[in-house]
């Protein structure tokens, strides 16, 4: 294979774990906020069936999109 055609190989490997990545991060997010809903919704009684990673990760999202949440009520109010 010459040199060239590998560089180009690489280069679109390198892009494509990139892409895998952020299309990790993007699932990883919605499966948190799916878990989220279920527990708000009465749809999820426990946690007992996710991964202590998983787990570990909620206290953040919480905290997260409780900011999102002041942070937006704040902008209404400040409309009012």
């Amino acid at each position: 294979m010459p040199a060239d055609e590998k560089a180009i190989l690489e280069k679109k490997i390198a892009a494509a774990r990139v892409k895998l990545e952020k299309l990790q991060r993007t699932t990883r997010e919605m499966e948190i906020k799916l878990v989220m809903w279920d527990l708000m919704s009465g749809r999820r009684k426990n946690l007992d069936d996710l991964s202590h990673d998983f787990v570990d990760d909620l206290p953040e999202a919480i905290k997260k999109r409780l900011q999102e949440a002041w942070e937006l009520f704040g902008h209404i109010e400040g409309l009012c």
